[in-house]
């Protein structure tokens, strides 16, 4: 099998050991991260020992943020021939003509010893368990530690538009097969809806003009500190909504997946922002990661950058934000990109 750790939030420095190795570093107690740990791994009897030192000295922000492992943590086992994590693009595209495609990208790896040949069936189900479309591609190899994307385009017929008085939303679930057999299988969210912004007119969803109503949000909750239960998170939500707030600002951080996950379902849009306005390598990995991660989202209407960072008044930091920018667009040409002042 295919052996990952996943870290969904470790605040704020850690290194990662296993087995006696150190396998991993972050650098960010808002981003997650995932280590491969299968060729580490000790099996039959013997026991396999995880560590994690935490060293919050040096706080991200300018208020206290807590230190040690926060978020969700995950062993997840795989097959040799898998989904990768975050690995289903699958964001509904309304056409010029009206009509409405997924075009899914699905990210395979072979973590095997010999190369194996893949398959990717799609089906696309509505709240009721109905399938409603899909689609599948042709098998294709994948050679040993390597990876392929397969790409399925699904026309999807009249279906219902999320929003943010009615959050429809569909499943999009994968399926992996190699050599006649299933594999891997993933369930992805999605919901069909159209965003637009006019520089006279304001916000669009589904051509519809929509006062954004929002507030700016840190991470912790009163009572419970930074590391909040995904009830408080869902309490949150609805008691915004209840205000008559439509909008959520993610400040000035990358949220969890299971905020995001709310707000999908209960209909509150989402300014998804990165934690670092930089331009170095650690932190644009920071930045890909987010991405991948939320795109699915349809809550999620804005990428944000930065929050009122002195450089943006300058070339040094246009610099910055062209180089952000085009991360963001590489991996997602659906939505704009902005930043807090």
């Amino acid at each position: 099998k295919n052996l990952e750790l996943q870290f969904d939030g470790v605040a704020t420095h850690c290194a990662v050991y296993f087995n006696g190795s150190r396998v991993h570093h972050n650098f960010c107690g808002y981003t997650s991260f995932h280590i491969d740990v299968t060729p580490m791994a000790r099996y039959g009897n013997d026991e396999n020992t995880i560590a994690v030192r935490v060293d919050a000295d040096a706080m991200e922000g300018w208020w206290y943020e807590g230190a040690g492992i926060y978020r969700h943590t995950w062993l997840v086992k795989r097959s040799p021939v898998h989904v990768v994590t975050d690995g289903v693009y699958a964001n509904p595209v309304k056409s010029a003509d009206g009509s409405w495609n997924i075009p899914a990208e699905v990210t395979l790896a072979n973590t095997g010893t010999n190369a194996a040949s893949a398959m990717v069936d799609i089906g696309v189900f509505d709240s009721t368990g109905r399938k409603i479309a899909g689609g599948r591609s042709p098998a294709g190899k994948i050679a040993p530690m390597d990876q392929s994307v397969a790409k399925v385009s699904i026309p999807v017929n009249s279906p219902q538009l999320w929003s943010v008085e009615h959050p429809n939303l569909y499943e999009v679930r994968t399926t992996v097969a190699s050599n006649n057999e299933v594999v891997d299988a993933v369930t992805t969210k999605c919901g069909f809806r159209t965003i637009r912004f006019d520089t006279k007119q304001g916000f669009f969803l589904n051509d519809q003009p929509v006062k954004l109503q929002g507030t700016s949000n840190h991470q912790d909750h009163a009572g419970v500190g930074v590391a909040v239960p995904d009830s408080i998170q869902e309490f949150r939500i609805r008691k915004l909504k209840e205000m008559g707030s439509n909008a959520y600002r993610t400040a000035h951080n990358p949220p969890s997946r299971e905020l995001l996950e709310i707000c999908d379902r209960l209909g509150m849009l989402v300014m998804d922002e990165t934690r670092h306005f930089n331009a170095s390598p650690e932190y644009l990995k920071q930045l890909e990661w987010l991405v991948r991660r939320d795109r699915n989202h349809p809550s999620v209407i804005l990428w944000s950058l930065f929050n009122e960072e002195g450089l943006q008044v300058n070339e040094e930091g246009m610099e910055i934000t062209r180089v952000m920018n085009a991360v963001v667009k590489r991996l997602d040409i659906t939505r704009p990109t902005t930043g807090a002042q």
